[in-house]
């Protein structure tokens, strides 16, 4: 499927290269896949090089090459390279035709159902390597690629490790050169071509022209520069200056350089031959030889015609015999600037009406009509055909070249021939998904106009309804502006459908703008207009807004209730990530309520997500959340492992709230394990600009600060991130007031700790469980109030709180807040004077602390320990051995059980129980079981202010 090597020319001085290539080969065959891309200028061979390998390959060889044409049909490089291979060839034709594509989905929506094509295409080449190990695809000329195909390349560069095939792709000039955003930087190898030595290059000549003048050789290497191809040129239309038999000047003049080799090429070909070759380059770089013959006219085959061409190195004929092409995309640049601007224009022109029945039948020749009559000087007929042809590239995925085929017709059209309000729209909308957006809001704005001057109150709500979700605040009052303009041309009598859609948006954009008090009731009249009018995406936006408007703590079952009507209209209208959202609500809403069960089976809900879509967004929800989960029962190695695996996914979105999730989960692990060497490196950089940070950002970064010792640093950004709990029904303000108890703890804030008590009382209700799965969980708030309470003076109502957040700890698992409960506990307990309790919370919490690795609590449990030891001592007179009785008393056992599990006689158990009711003060053995299970304390015991 490649070009035929039996007519290539002898390899010259790619020996390293081509043997590493070889390599790569043999271990596609073995199993490991390999990227490789060859760069380097134009016509040093790169593409000479891989059909050298692709000469000796022995297993399948698939190749596509890009063109140099804008009529080049989205993913034409894939679809030549796959075309003989049914699945991954039906796999890129589906997607070249748009599946899964949905005309107004939303800039997340139309990258999912893009993915999932994307993904049937890897997986459906998955299974043809499977069956042919060794498998090998070449891409050439990806310099002129098109988006959807550099796309599909970067997700095979992806996974290309676990499939047995080996891809090469060809580059020109180097990586950095416009190619920033192809796969380049996953390539398992790249090889850049150097020019050829002057050995190489005489060595070229040499073996090219016979009986060659050694002088003429060095002569012809110096003018060539290594460059294989002007070295190939030369050898074909130089051979008597290369023989000494004539002048340099009688040919090349004394500075040669392409346009005149191929002059010279095409007389000698003959003008026949040169007709056809000046044909083949209106018609691209490759055409079918009856299409060319049709062009040009003539008599005879012409294959047969172009003949004289081919010894001059201008063209190559394929061993199948469909297609003929240039020998290089050089010399088609060259041979098309020779022809005059007249007959190239009725070149065009003709190629335009010739391709226009093929173009009726299937759309992906639309573009070469377009192209061809915008040449011909005819913008009328190529408007019209360029309106097909961005149809074909939006729904293959292809938005930049869609927008290019828009603005054509848009520049071409006149009012008559073209509805420029659509134009406009569909514009707008490839200009979003493209992530051109400030391009998108200004072209929604111009679609706005149209819409007013010719009345239609549709195109302003179209236009008002493209650019979605955004953090932009410029882009947001634009699109503010927008809606309610669209709202007042539609009128009351307006459309529902139309009117609940533009009503939702403005709901998303008030408050993306912060404009709370005017975004709730607009969410909410735009969910009853949505139900109303039966539109399940309007529905599905509203609802997404409510949530963000209206959830509070308090509120998780209704969050649930929410979240399963949008399953079920995200499963109806084939939006994954609506579903993605929903299970994310459910989960974190059942943690709230502590449903460990629940909470599980929503995240194994979107991990079913994540593989049965394959979108990065979902995975990285599910790496979060699954890092959240670990670190909360103390698996901080498989949290921190899942926490890099979704920053990796998340590494080139360049989203700053994203990469906070990461850094944000670090401060908790180090707060939670007392080491501040769990913070990311390089956090204290991120306090150079704290005002791009919002003041959930800032209270987090305080909590840092203080854990390394810098007080004073800590407290102003304390003081700074209080306004952030002043409305305590945002999802912010809940954020902010998860950092904010252990900062007025630490910091002696009894003001704030007090009124932080009273917001948490008042407001969390049946919500008993703190935090987000997408960063975490701070376990059970009694356990919080419980730190509040004993840091404002009232250490009984700090037990009773203490108690409740252990059971609630115990019941999800949490075992590192069990560890700080069990802490504060001892520390309530040792301010009430019950040490002999508080020590034995103490050793619970150290054990737990050394168990789970959690350095901080450790060497606070054992501190106060130390500190209790005398108080301990006073408030327990028994002695190791009479400790072991009273245990055992305390089971119920009788004196001679007991002596039987102590190995001691039954007497000597009497009397440990004397001693011990002696000591303290009780008379009977219901009274010790009391005592001993701390639910009165002995006689005369007393506080130790020394403890």
């Amino acid at each position: 499927m490649g070009p035929d090597p039996g007519t290539a020319d002898p390899l010259f001085g790619r020996q390293l290269e081509l043997a590493l290539l070889r390599r790569r080969l043999a271990e596609a065959r073995a199993g490991t896949g390999q990227l490789v891309l060859v760069t380097g200028p134009a016509g040093i061979g790169k593409t000479r090089l891989v059909e050298e390998l692709v000469a000796e390959a022995p297993g399948p060889v698939g190749w596509g090459t890009a063109l140099a044409d804008a009529g080049m049909p989205a993913l034409w490089p894939w679809a030549r390279a796959l075309r003989g291979w049914p699945g991954p060839a039906d796999a890129v034709a589906a997607l070249a035709a748009g599946a899964g594509e949905r005309g107004q989905a939303s800039v997340e929506d139309a990258a999912a159902a893009t993915f999932a094509a994307d993904t049937a295409v890897l997986d459906a080449l998955a299974d043809c390597a499977a069956a042919r190990p060794g498998l090998l695809i070449v891409l050439d000329d990806l310099h002129w690629a098109d988006q959807p195909t550099l796309r599909l390349l970067d997700r095979l560069a992806a996974e290309i490790r676990r499939l047995p095939l080996l891809l090469v792709g060809t580059h020109r000039e180097s990586i950095g050169d416009g190619f920033a955003d192809s796969p380049a930087q996953r390539a398992s190898e790249l090889i850049g071509l150097a020019p050829l030595s002057p050995a190489e290059s005489a060595a070229m000549l040499a073996a090219s022209v016979a009986q060659a003048d050694a002088a003429a050789v060095r002569h012809a290497t110096r003018l060539s520069g290594g460059s294989p191809l002007l070295l190939r040129t030369l050898a074909r239309v130089a051979g008597s200056q290369l023989r000494g038999r004539r002048a340099w000047d009688d040919t090349v003049g004394e500075q040669p350089e392409l346009r005149h080799l191929v002059a010279v090429a095409l007389r000698t070909a003959g003008p026949d031959a040169a007709a056809l070759v000046e044909g083949l380059s209106v018609l691209g770089t490759e055409a079918e030889p009856g299409l060319l013959a049709d062009l040009v006219g003539g008599t005879g085959p012409v294959l047969d015609r172009l003949r004289p061409a081919a010894p001059a190195g201008l063209v190559q004929f394929p061993a199948n015999g469909t297609r003929v092409r240039f020998a290089h995309g050089l010399l088609r640049d060259a041979v098309y600037a020779s022809i005059p601007a007249a007959r190239r224009a009725e070149l065009h022109r003709a190629a335009a009406l010739l391709l226009e029945p093929q173009a009726v039948g299937g759309d992906d020749r639309a573009g070469a009509v377009a192209r061809h009559w915008q040449r011909a000087g005819e913008p009328a007929q190529a408007a019209v055909w360029a309106i097909r042809a961005a149809d074909s590239a939006r729904v293959a995925g292809s938005y930049s070249e869609a927008a290019r085929y828009l603005q054509l017709a848009l520049d071409a059209g006149s009012d008559a021939a073209v509805d420029r309000a659509e134009l406009l729209l569909d514009l707008a909308r490839v200009q979003y998904l493209s992530g051109r957006l400030e391009d998108s809001i200004a072209t929604c704005l111009r679609a706005a106009d149209e819409g007013d001057r010719t009345g239609r109150g549709e195109v302003l709500c179209r236009a008002a309804l493209i650019v979605q979700g955004l953090a932009h605040p410029t882009i947001n009052r634009q699109l503010l502006g927008l809606c309610r303009r669209a709202l007042d041309r539609l009128g009351a009598d307006g459309p529902p459908r139309l009117w609940a859609r533009v009503e939702a948006q403005l709901a998303c954009v008030l408050l993306e703008l912060d404009l709370i008090d005017e975004a709730r009731p607009a969410a909410r009249i735009a969910y009853d207009h949505a139900v109303a009018a039966g539109d399940a995406d309007a529905e599905l936006d509203a609802l997404r807004a409510r949530v963000t408007l209206e959830w509070r703590p308090g509120r998780d079952a209704e969050a649930i209730a929410i979240g399963r009507r949008t399953l079920d209209l995200a499963e109806r209208t084939g939006r994954p990530l609506a579903q993605l959202w929903a299970r994310v609500w459910c989960s974190d809403a059942a943690m709230h309520l502590a449903d460990l069960a629940a909470a599980q089976r929503e995240l194994g809900a979107i991990e079913l997500l994540a593989d049965r879509t394959g979108l990065p967004l979902v995975r990285w929800h599910l790496l979060r959340r699954q890092a959240t989960q670990a670190a909360l029962v103390g698996d901080f190695v498989r949290s921190r492992r899942r926490a890099a695996e979704a920053a990796e996914i998340a590494a080139d979105w360049g989203d700053q709230s994203v990469s906070f999730t990461h850094f944000g989960q670090s401060i908790f692990i180090a707060v939670v394990r007392g080491d501040p060497a769990d913070l990311s490196p390089g956090w204290t950089e991120l306090l150079r600009d704290l005002s791009r940070f919002p003041l959930v950002g800032q209270a987090a970064l305080a909590q840092a600060l203080l854990l390394v010792g810098r007080r004073e640093e800590a407290a102003a950004l304390y003081r700074a991130a209080l306004p952030g709990v002043d409305d305590p029904n945002r999802v912010m303000a809940t954020a902010v007031l998860s950092f904010l108890p252990e900062l007025a703890i630490a910091l002696g804030d009894s003001d704030t700790c007090r009124s932080l008590r009273q917001l948490i009382e008042e407001t969390f209700g049946s919500t008993v469980i703190m935090g987000s799965g997408t960063i975490y969980y701070s376990g059970a708030i009694a356990r919080i109030l419980g730190g509040l309470s004993l840091a404002l003076g009232e250490p009984t109502r700090a037990i009773e709180q203490y108690e409740t957040g252990l059971r609630i700890d115990e019941r999800i698992g949490a075992r590192p807040f069990l560890a700080h409960g069990h802490l504060g506990l001892a520390r309530a307990l040792t301010a009430s004077g019950a040490y002999r309790r508080a020590a034995e919370h103490a050793r619970t919490a150290a054990e737990l602390a050394r168990r789970l690795d959690l350095p901080g609590p450790l060497r606070t449990a054992e501190a106060l320990l130390a500190a209790l030891l005398p108080g301990e001592r006073a408030a327990d007179p028994l002695s190791s051995r009479e400790r072991e009785v009273l245990v055992l008393v305390a089971r119920a056992l009788t004196n001679r059980e007991i002596a039987a599990r102590l190995v001691l006689s039954e007497r000597t158990v009497e009397s440990h129980v004397r001693r011990i009711l002696a000591k303290t003060g009780l008379s009977t053995r219901t009274e010790l079981t009391r005592w001993h299970l701390g639910l009165s304390e002995p006689a005369g015991s007393g506080r130790d202010d020394h403890a």
